[in-house]
């Protein structure tokens, strides 16, 4: 009697698809303010998938709206793994490591000697540019890049409109291309979307975040998110619906940033004014978490939250005085490191 022969299991996927997904899967014990964050930003950005260009002016906040995504998506979304293009402080935490030159420098090389080897004409190079970083992609880069949020401040240097031929541009040309197989977020900063290539780029930008900084709350920070479409005969991001704004104050002191405490760094400074007065007394008494001091302050004194925020902020951003730390989304990255991308890489002419 003849018997079956049953298949290797090496030869079947088993790995959960599209039409396996049974809602959102979120970080334990969250509360339900965080379950609530957690479920509006993954509705948002189309399951934690896709392209995102941060724009605006200098000073408005691009690269502190990439590290709070990053970190929200880090805190609520353990699951995704992080990438980020420039080394974050230590506030940030851990995350999956660095996405620049040193990971692709074999991979960059390789697509650049496929390309020398061709006749020198510019069809050509690109061909053969593509086709290598086509297949990085889907080796080695879908090990690296997969179920990730990539975090690239000044996407330009990616994918620069003048640099067609790049080899990085290549590179995230063919990323942009498999985001939703890789299941990759790409988050990249630009003050113009202008310069950003419309080959490899443009046409794959599924939002466009417009950063706008606060008239009266010199930390306060307010992010339009809209979803948008790429017009190829006007060139230029058409929005689809109305934004969705995303407001905070990177000033706040947060309680799950490292150990979320209030330290005093000048124990002999004299108080300039009485609400400085009233919190660091109680802070010299042993209060060292923004929670308890609003809560001791509100219960045994006259000072409003309001006003506790703004006078706890003075103390640590004042130049002058530099009084007290604490943990705050201005605490997780530093705003005037570069880029960690930048090498001799290059093209050969």
């Amino acid at each position: 009697m003849n018997q079956l022969v049953r298949p290797p299991a090496d030869l079947f996927d088993t790995t959960i698809g599209y039409e396996d997904e049974t809602g959102v899967r979120v970080a334990k014990n969250l509360s339900p303010e965080d379950r609530e964050r957690a479920a509006t930003l993954y509705k948002l950005f189309n399951g934690l998938w896709g392209l995102c260009v941060v724009v605006g002016d200098p000073g408005t906040g691009k690269d502190l709206f990439g590290n709070y995504l990053a970190l929200q998506v880090k805190r609520l979304f353990p699951w995704k793994r992080i990438l980020r293009d420039e080394k974050p402080r230590a506030l940030f935490g851990d995350y999956a490591g660095l996405f620049n030159d040193k990971v692709l420098a074999e991979e960059l090389s390789r697509m650049r000697l496929v390309a020398s080897g061709r006749k020198r004409s510019e069809a050509n190079i690109g061909d053969a540019l593509d086709s290598a970083a086509d297949q990085w992609v889907t080796e080695e880069g879908e090990v690296l890049l997969k179920n990730s949020l990539l975090y690239l401040t000044e996407l330009w240097r990616y994918c620069y409109n003048r640099e067609p031929h790049s080899p990085m541009n290549k590179t995230m040309g063919a990323i942009h291309k498999l985001k939703r197989h890789l299941d990759c977020l790409i988050v990249g900063t630009v003050q113009l979307p202008t310069e950003l290539d419309k080959k490899t780029c443009l046409p794959w930008v599924d939002w466009k975040v417009t950063c706008t900084r606060s008239a009266t709350n010199p930390t306060g920070f307010c992010y339009y998110v809209n979803k948008v479409a790429y017009d190829r005969r006007m060139d230029v991001l058409t929005n689809i619906g109305q934004p969705f704004s995303i407001s905070f104050d990177a000033g706040l002191p947060r309680s799950y940033l490292g150990d979320g405490k209030l330290v005093l760094r000048q124990n002999g400074y004299r108080p300039e004014n009485e609400e400085e007065r009233v919190v660091l007394t109680v802070l010299r008494a042993g209060v060292d978490t923004y929670e308890k001091l609003v809560e001791v302050l509100e219960a045994e004194g006259d000072m409003t939250e309001d006003e506790i925020l703004v006078t706890v902020k003075e103390l640590k951003f004042n130049r002058r005085k530099r009084v007290l730390d604490y943990p705050c989304f201005f605490g997780v990255y530093n705003s005037k490191s570069a880029p960690q991308v930048q090498t001799s890489l290059r093209v050969e002419d």
